[in-house]
């Protein structure tokens, strides 16, 4: 029954949202809701393309959809896993709301199981968005009924529920024998770096090779490999089985499988909830202790260091706050991690494209500025533009500080700009050396990268600071403002915008290589270079002039 009101106000909380929504903020909410459709549209068409490719193939068609089927669903299972142990740590035992709870008249397994749902949810629905335009275009290629699609919801409440105890079991076993709030940071560097290991691990085992049978030497170990079962003891393959039963009409089968997945769920939670009465409080207890502080010497070092330059002891004093912050949070440790497997995905991807001819190779080392640029764009979303918001209700702090929003906004920018300018530069300069690009466009994409490391970090601590919010609980809040979805629109449109300038002087050296005439027009080199240097003048001024302008006005 407590369970049902905790659910209740979730529900209530979350319609009275809806309902607030006036203006801005409505049209806002519509804006991300038609980008959000867009976007999974696109994932579908593009799903149903690769589905009627993989049908249509003589023989093996059925079996190779339905064991991509299955990879996507054990990638999913895994996913849920991993994104519950990291996200069950905060909703668990940092929730905001859990200090008030705890205080009122509620038994610990009811609190502990509505956190648990929590949980689940949390670390589940954007994947369970994100794989239903893939059923939906499998019912298309399959030609099943729309009732194929609600059985697979059914299905896949049973298989968040189990994938998500992992994570919850987890976190509340280690927080039991291991009660300290550094546990936390350590779940939070172990949950990043499976997340890493499992999106290595899948790209290196190319999985490009499901579209093309022939590339193995013996096609009867294909085929073997296709029937046979993947983690046939995980849910995942049991959903699996399930949604072939039910295209099969092979009902008896269908309900074995679903019945098994809903009995391991419900065995699993009932064991979280007898289990949770005697670990979960002394657990959440521990969370909330504080480790001691070790570094007294070199604080003191640092101290003296500061003092020494006066000309810049805010700045510096500024910067050595953000360095220790950075050092301390996991969050921004396990974030490196996560960068770390991009790039080495990144440049993997790289070198498994299918270029024959230099000229080729140089082309895509040219068009791979624009990636390389994305990428950049994307991890400064992730730690440039919400750099003045995390200031949160310390901000007043820098408001009575003897500095100037200019200078808190370059320390911002001096901060982040290094690594930003070095990821760039790593992603060009290895690109270019495994597609042996020459060296024009070699030196072309080198310069491009650097201005555009210094445009797109000016540009998220500019737009970081004229649409600030010091109140949010999450990063991810920051990140999927609509504040970042213009700072994300603002990078693109200058990286395709500089790019565009670019391309007639590179038309012009490839026109030459192909052996041309007169190729290079001196007038058109000359536009080039004005365009961009103006596209460029104007994504550094613009942003910094009207962030700064705004965050000078806002009231503390």
């Amino acid at each position: 029954m407590l369970l049902s009101v905790l659910l209740k106000r979730k529900a209530v909380s979350f319609v009275n949202r809806i309902k607030a929504l006036r203006g801005w903020e409505l049209a806002k909410t519509l804006m991300f809701l038609a980008v959000g459709l867009g976007m999974l549209s696109i994932l579908y068409f593009s799903f149903l393309r690769l589905l009627y490719y993989l049908d249509g193939v003589q023989l093996i068609g059925p079996m190779l959809s339905w064991k991509l089927t299955s990879m996507v669903l054990l990638i999913t299972f895994s996913m849920v896993i991993v994104s519950s142990i990291i996200i069950s740590m905060t909703t668990l035992y940092y929730s905001f709301d859990l200090k008030f709870l705890f205080a009122c008249p509620l038994d610990h397994r009811t609190l502990f199981m509505d956190k648990a749902l929590e949980t689940v949810f949390y670390s589940s629905w954007t994947l369970f968005l994100a794989i239903v335009p893939y059923i939906l275009a499998l019912i298309q290629v399959k030609q099943l009924s729309p009732a194929f699609f609600v059985s697979y919801c059914l299905l896949m409440v049973p298989f968040v529920l189990v994938a998500g105890s992992f994570g919850v079991l987890f976190s509340m076993l280690v927080m039991y024998w291991f009660p300290s709030s550094r546990t936390r940071d350590l779940t939070w560097l172990l949950g990043s770096l499976s997340v890493s290991l499992v999106y290595v691990a899948f790209r290196f085992s190319k999985p490009e090779q499901l579209l093309r049978p022939d590339s193995l030497e013996v096609v009867a170990q294909y085929i073997q490999y296709l029937q046979s079962p993947t983690a046939e003891y995980l849910p995942s393959w049991w959903v699996t089985k399930a949604m072939m039963a039910y295209g099969a009409e092979r009902w008896p089968q269908f309900f074995l499988y679903g019945g098994a997945l809903a009995a391991g769920a419900a065995v699993l939670y009932a064991a979280m909830y007898f289990l949770s009465g005697r670990v979960y409080a002394q657990g959440f207890s521990g969370a909330q202790s504080s480790p001691k502080f070790k570094g007294l010497p070199r604080l003191l070092w640092e101290q003296r260091l500061v003092r020494a330059g006066s000309r810049w002891r805010g700045s510096l004093t500024m910067y050595w706050k953000d360095r220790l912050m950075f050092a301390r949070d996991a969050r921004y440790w396990s974030q490196v991690i996560l960068i770390a497997a991009l790039i080495m995905v990144y440049l993997f991807s790289i070198r498994q494209l299918p270029l024959d001819t230099p000229a080729m190779k140089s082309m895509v080392s040219f068009l791979n500025i624009g990636v390389a640029g994305f990428v950049m764009a994307a991890i400064g979303l992730r730690f440039t533009f919400p750099s003045i918001s995390l200031e949160g209700n310390c901000y007043w702090l820098a408001k009575g500080a003897p500095v100037t929003t200019a200078q808190f906004m370059r320390e911002k920018l001096l901060f982040t700009l290094p690594p930003s300018m070095l990821i760039g530069v790593v992603l060009v300069m290895a690109s270019n050396h495994l597609l042996q690009a020459d060296a024009f466009i070699a030196w072309l994409s080198l310069f491009t990268i650097l201005v555009s490391s210094v445009v797109i970090t000016v540009m998220g601590v500019g737009l970081g600071a004229l649409f600030p919010d010091f109140r949010v609980e999450n990063i991810h809040q920051i990140e999927s403002s609509y504040g970042g979805f213009i700072y994300m629109a603002c990078a693109m449109g200058y990286l395709a915008l500089a790019m565009g300038f670019e391309a007639w002087p590179v038309q012009m050296y490839f026109a030459e290589r192909f052996g041309r005439e007169h190729p290079w027009d001196w007038r058109g080199i000359a536009f080039s270079a004005a365009g961009f240097s103006v596209v460029t003048g104007a994504a550094l001024y613009l942003p910094w002039k009207l962030g700064r302008a705004k965050l000078e006005r806002h009231e503390i």
